[in-house]
């Protein structure tokens, strides 16, 4: 186990974690964003069984991090990564998602608990954040010690696992089916980018309607009705 690590504090970070996320699904979906921004060609949702304490777990295939990466830009609070890196992705040229720079702390909207597990270069570096711990700061994060470690692994694996546990009882419990109208909407039509909810691929085909405008209006129209209605 290495040294703790530090949260570093941007100025704008009160304003930031100010902002509210609609649904849970909308948090979810930051996480799915940072995949995207990762040059990720795959990313994995899976949801846990109805009245268990199963974990959410978002795994996807991109760049991943090194321990560098983690300690000096993943762990500095609202620093924006468009100021940082540029609006496009290395590899893939994408345009970046992530533009609040909080989106971190997007899966502690729905968990008390967040594993982040990444590997990259020959390393896979693991570091937990508490959502009591971040409520316990009085928004002091500096203070906050994150356990990590780090390990070797293959040179030639990639990517990124966040395990999200002790799921929010005061927090709506993210609907799989809500979260696939919203993957639809962004990703359903992105052919080196395609994302799995408990094992099935999300596929703009799979709404119907003969233009991408009718499925999206569609899309929008199912998701609000199911806003509506109680889990």
């Amino acid at each position: 186990m290495k040294p703790a690590a530090h949260f570093q504090v941007d100025s704008r970070l009160a304003t930031l974690l100010g902002e509210s996320y609609r649904a849970s699904e909308y948090a979810i979906k930051e996480l799915i964003d940072n995949s995207w921004d990762a040059d990720a060609e795959n990313v994995w949702i899976t949801f846990p069984s109805p009245l268990t304490t199963d974990p959410i777990i978002i795994r996807d295939d991109g760049s991943g991090m090194t321990e560098k990466e983690v300690l000096n830009e993943y762990l500095v609070v609202a620093n924006d990564r468009r100021s940082r890196k540029g609006e496009r992705t290395p590899l893939k040229n994408r345009l970046v998602k992530g533009r609040k720079g909080v989106g971190k702390f997007a899966g502690l909207m729905v968990a008390n608990s967040m594993t982040i597990e990444t590997k990259s270069r020959g390393f896979s570096t693991r570091i937990l954040i508490s959502r009591d711990a971040l409520l316990q700061t009085n928004k002091d994060l500096e203070r906050i010690e994150l356990p990590y470690e780090v390990m070797e692994c293959d040179s030639k694996e990639h990517g990124t696992i966040i395990t999200l546990s002790s799921l929010n009882q005061n927090f709506t419990f993210p609907n799989p089916d809500r979260l696939k109208q919203l993957l639809i909407l962004d990703y359903g039509r992105k052919p080196d980018f395609k994302a799995y909810v408990n094992g099935e691929i999300i596929d703009i085909e799979d709404i119907p309607g003969e233009s991408f405008a009718e499925k999206a209006n569609l899309i929008i129209y199912n998701f609000i009705n199911m806003l509506r209605e109680p889990n």
